[in-house]
């Protein structure tokens, strides 16, 4: 009996003793980098926010803080950050990132708040940037999880939530290994708001307690626009020299490799007969190996440096090539069928609730690890197809000829995706019923 009475007290301090280890170790390093802010003023700008050697300007009222890792994080946290703003009568925001770009972001995004980068994980200026900030509340988007940053806010009483919650079918094995750890972790938080349950399930798992653990959605739904309206779809389409009765098919996001798979089964199909062919690359490095894959299944090809034919165009090539970021949403808002690259070749996939929320009929290829619960989520509203390299051409072409069934499975995506909203409205509930948000 005393054995093991002498076991679990042993594991009960087990966590504290690893995040002790994990506060203390790394000070050394602190060191070095706060004598290099010291003597070296080239060095100074850089480590000035990670050390939190600059002071914050004051504030009349404590200020509700929200964290998230990057750019893809901010987009998520944003109509949170939007719904408790709305609620909190007046209360200062302040946003940290751990990236500049998610800073930049930040800023463009959420104009209202205040933007810093948030100091490294070490104790002495974890610390002291809690401590000079003082916020009411401490919101932390999806997997940022700094140990000594949220101890740091426990410990100063300050309420820390975790919205859009996910822990990742690659990640969980690592997080499992280390579960004690993650245990004291997981104890300075007084909610977790997850995506799924079998998020909630794996938080569970690695230590968080179940009382404090809700499944609240995805806030990414939130951010999805509504359907462009019909005249802007006019417009683009007349500026691309479509015509109303024209079938549009955009390859979207198209990665490395993936145009030879999707062209050539498309021109196997003589898809170029029964639609125009949009494709808008990744990354702009890749248009010269599009031109060269469209020459190589024999398609008619011209690339755009905009969303417009220029004016001298002659006869409309069968492909379209898009070498503009940031237009994709508008392309997929006047086509009939998207198909999502990544999903090709293993990349893991991009983002298929864009084009759902346009009305396409959604066609990813089978390497959609990445983005498994959304294509779960839109196959079981009908509005989306899982397809293979052999079946890609016969897919679209069926679709494309049968008109009726097109613009159901466009109707179904647009429902799909307009029902998943108010999953940020449903978070600040939540914190709420907890009194975790300050005058609640």
């Amino acid at each position: 009996m005393n054995r093991t009475n002498d076991r679990r007290q042993a594991l009960a301090i087990l966590p504290r003793v690893l995040l002790a280890i994990y506060r203390y170790l790394p000070l050394p390093l602190y060191a070095c980098l706060w004598l290099g802010y010291w003597l070296l003023p080239l060095a100074r700008r850089s480590l000035e926010p990670r050390l939190a050697m600059k002071s914050l300007p004051p504030r009349g009222r404590r200020a509700i803080w929200f964290h998230a890792a990057s750019v893809g994080e901010i987009s998520t946290i944003a109509p949170v950050v939007a719904e408790v703003r709305a609620l909190s009568s007046g209360a200062p925001i302040v946003v940290t990132t751990m990236t500049r770009s998610g800073a930049r972001r930040a800023g463009a995004t959420l104009k209202y708040a205040e933007v810093a980068l948030v100091p490294y994980d070490f104790l002495p200026s974890v610390r002291r940037f809690v401590s000079a900030l003082e916020p009411s509340c401490l919101v932390i988007g999806e997997t940022e999880i700094w140990p000594n940053l949220v101890a740091e806010a426990k410990r100063q009483g300050i309420p820390v939530v975790l919205v859009n919650g996910r822990i990742s079918e690659r990640s969980y094995p690592r997080y499992r290994l280390i579960r004690p750890f993650m245990k004291g972790v997981l104890a300075s938080f007084d909610l977790f708001l997850m995506r799924t349950e079998i998020d909630a399930t794996r938080m569970i798992s690695l230590g968080a307690e179940p009382e404090r653990v809700e499944v609240a959605g995805n806030t990414k739904y939130d951010i999805l626009p509504a359907p462009l309206d019909c005249e802007a779809r006019r417009a683009i389409r007349r500026a691309l020299n479509i015509g109303e009765a024209t079938r549009v098919v955009t390859f979207g996001s198209a990665r490395e490799g993936e145009c030879e798979i999707v062209l050539k089964a498309l021109a196997d199909s003589r898809i170029g007969s029964l639609a125009r062919l949009v494709i808008a690359p990744r990354h702009l490095e890749l248009v010269p190996q599009v031109e060269q894959v469209c020459r190589s299944v024999g398609l008619s090809s011209i690339t755009l440096a905009e969303l417009r034919l220029p004016p001298s165009t002659g006869a409309v090539p069968e492909v379209l090539i898009l070498a503009q970021m940031g237009r994709l949403l508008e392309t997929y808002a006047i086509s009939d069928i998207a198909i999502v690259g990544g999903t090709f070749r293993p990349f893991g996939g991009h983002n298929p609730l864009e084009p759902a929320s346009q009305g396409c009929v959604t066609m990813v290829g089978p390497h959609i690890q990445n983005i498994k619960d959304d294509i779960r989520y839109l196959t079981s509203r009908s509005c989306a197809f899982v397809v293979t390299e052999a079946d890609l051409g016969e897919t679209v072409a069926r679709i494309l000829s049968r008109d009726d069934q097109r613009n159901d499975i466009g109707r179904a995506a647009i429902r799909a995706v307009q029902e998943k909203k108010g999953i940020a409205k449903k978070c600040v509930e939540a914190m709420l019923r907890r009194h975790l948000l300050p005058g609640a």
